[in-house]
């Protein structure tokens, strides 16, 4: 004998805990329930053979009652009443009674199920979706799914007829199968339109994707109102048959009472089991189709060494070839179906649909774009995508796509530019760095011809020499790339002031103040100190300062009076730098200072900034790659007396001891 499922409806826990503790030997299951709408919530969605109302605590039992009523017209009702506190023996009363029918406390089972039916619904319940289960379990059609249900509903004692409905999703309505149509009377023929609430029945079980009830005598939004009405049904339900991936459409059945929970129940759990089995015939459908389409191209795209697929009018992916799957990273099953879009981004899509209706414009085919491809991963592959259009019988069907991964070719044109590039500005600084040396020799050979002493022979020469020695540089650089290549130690004062020597400095004078060994390129530093010397003194005095004698300090440098701050050092640690981790020097002059339209930093060291002879760009950009190179920090500043500081720091020990 199954157990049965008793629910007590009570605010009080000790009413809770009495009826509860009187039931525990007898053959129920027992519920709780401290509010009615909690109650009804259960009801509608377990099968529940008896209710137990606390008339102490519940208010307005004869509404709960209806209530209850209304959703399982065969239910047991009966009313408790607890009497002055549970000092004596409650009352169990059947509602609707004419008279109490009193149990004591200790027997508060029997009544209960004595009033419950012997052949309860909810023992029929399994026997129904069983059957059903059963004979859709070798089904392969639509056809056979709606036989089976339309068969099994209409023979049973419960149901007066049931109908299976399709989802069209283009059309947004719900179409009867009719595959009997001689096997019925109802007008099964017509089409339901889904939208502005025509059938909300249907509209809401397929949107909630849940049971949806009604009955004849409170709307005629049932499908088939009025045949439903010819025929004696009471109540009809709609169920959606549908996964959570897909919807197939709804299974509608009516009843000439009103559904219990049970009979609700039912009717879900059959819907449960069409949907999978409409969901395993539609995935295999789909199968044999990639199957059939797959071998239509297999010997054609599988021998390509480049990308191809294919896709239908709507844009998803009807064949792929290997290739496409090793560029992309997705699996053959993971691309078939699914949009382009899944490989190529919105702008490239809008670009391929444009150039596809020019191709259907015109008398040509074939056409080709450049697209990004989307790995898997979230790469961008460069490729270029000779799409070709499909026409059959003057109607679009489709394209091809040949895929082609030009990534090196992009990589070289990348490289040709930059290289260009390059030896652009590395023309500009060998006429910009050569100024002062050659015109340092040219003047001193001036002298040699004028004077006829060859005094000043060496001092031509050594310019010449660093003329020599910039060209080695620059070429090196060109080569390599590297800005500092040959490291030793050099002495800060030592390499100021031999640069100091290759730079026409007129009246200018030379301070060093301090100084210390640094690890460096020694040629690519006198670069640095020459370009800064020669700018203090082509730009440092302008206007009535133009006589002025200009003064030029080196020195090292004491942290934190340094204007860069620790924590904007690349440590390639990550942790925060101390003013003792630190070193560095200064190159500062007493000048005009630098001109406000470049105090920007991002500017001033920007090769573009001046192309003419005596611009500030050129000589600027090649002091931050060397410092660059050198793992060096470079910023420029004021200086105390108004002129132009330049500042370097590194990590100590790093390029420096």
């Amino acid at each position: 004998m199954s157990r049965r499922q008793i629910l007590c409806i009570s605010r009080d826990r000790s009413t809770r805990a009495t009826l509860t503790l009187s039931l525990t030997d007898a053959p129920v299951s027992v519920a709780v329930a401290r509010e009615p709408a909690v109650a009804i919530d259960r009801l509608e969605r377990d099968p529940v053979d008896a209710v137990v109302i606390d008339a102490g605590t519940i208010s307005d039992v004869p509404a709960v009652r209806s209530s209850l009523e209304s959703i399982a017209p065969e239910l047991s009702i009966f009313g408790y009443w607890d009497a002055d506190g549970g000092e004596t023996t409650p009352i169990l009363t059947r509602l609707p009674a004419s008279g109490p029918e009193t149990a004591p406390a200790t027997d508060l089972a029997q009544p209960i199920l004595d009033s419950i039916p012997p052949s309860s619904t909810a023992d029929r319940r399994p026997e129904l979706v069983e059957t059903i289960r059963c004979e859709l379990a070798d089904a392969t059609s639509p056809r056979t799914v709606e036989q089976v249900l339309r068969t099994a509903f209409t023979a049973s004692d419960a149901f007066v007829f049931a109908w299976v409905g399709e989802y069209d999703r283009g059309e947004q309505s719900v179409v009867p199968w009719i595959t009997d149509p001689d096997a019925t009377s109802w007008p099964t023929h017509r089409t339901f339109r889904l939208g502005k609430g025509t059938n909300p029945l249907l509209e809401r079980a397929l949107y909630t994707q849940t049971l949806q009830t009604a009955s004849t005598d409170s709307t005629r939004s049932i499908p088939f109102y009025d045949r439903a009405r010819d025929r004696d049904v009471r109540t009809a339900a709609v169920a959606p048959l549908a996964t959570c991936e897909e919807r197939y459409g709804v299974l509608v059945v009516y009843a000439a009472t009103a559904l219990s929970a049970a009979e609700r129940e039912t009717v879900r759990s059959v819907a449960e089991v069409a949907s999978h089995v409409l969901e395993t015939i539609a995935i295999r459908g789909q199968l044999e189709q990639q199957e059939q389409t797959l071998h239509r191209y297999e010997r054609l795209v599988e021998t390509a060494g480049d990308g191809i697929y294919v896709l239908d009018t709507a844009g998803h992916i009807m064949t792929i070839n290997d290739a496409i799957v090793e560029m992309t990273g997705y699996t053959r099953e993971g691309l078939l179906g699914e949009h382009a879009g899944l490989l190529f981004d919105e702008s490239t899509i809008d670009r391929a649909e444009t150039a596809i209706g020019s191709l259907l414009r015109s008398n040509d085919r074939s056409t080709t774009i450049e697209a990004p491809l989307e790995t898997k991963s979230g790469t961008r592959i460069p490729c270029e995508v000779q799409l070709t259009v499909l026409v059959h019988d003057d109607e679009f069907s489709g394209c091809v796509g040949v895929v082609r991964d030009v990534t090196e070719r992009k990589r070289n044109e990348r490289r040709l530019r930059e290289q260009n590039e390059r030896l652009d500005a590395f023309a500009r600084i060998v006429s910009h760095d050569l100024r002062n040396p050659l015109g340092i020799a040219q003047g001193y050979l001036e002298l040699v011809a004028e004077t006829e002493s060859l005094e000043h022979l060496p001092t031509a020469q050594r310019s010449l020499d660093r003329m020599e020695a910039i060209i080695d540089d620059v070429l090196a650089i060109a080569r390599d790339g590297a800005w500092a290549s040959e490291t030793a130690c050099v002495d800060l004062e030592s390499a100021a002031t031999e640069a100091w020597n290759h730079v026409s400095t007129g009246e200018a004078t030379l301070s060093t103040e301090d100084t210390m060994t640094l690890t460096a390129d020694r040629s690519r530093l006198l670069r640095v100190f020459e370009n800064l010397f020669r700018n203090a003194v082509e730009h440092g005095c302008d206007g009535d300062e133009s006589e002025r004698e200009l003064t030029v300090r080196v020195g090292t440098l004491e942290f934190g009076a340094c204007s860069l701050a620790a924590d904007e050092i690349e440590n390639g640690t990550g942790g925060e730098l101390e003013p003792d981790d630190l070193c560095g020097f200064f190159v500062a002059d007493d000048g005009a200072g630098l001109p406000d339209e470049l105090r920007a930093a991002a500017e001033l060291f920007d090769p573009s900034v001046s192309t003419d002879a005596d611009g500030l760009g050129i000589g600027l950009w090649v002091v931050r790659e060397v410092a660059a190179g050198h793992d060096w920090r470079v910023t420029a500043t004021e200086s105390e007396a108004g002129g132009a500081r330049f500042e370097f720091v590194t990590v100590a020990g790093r390029s420096s001891s």
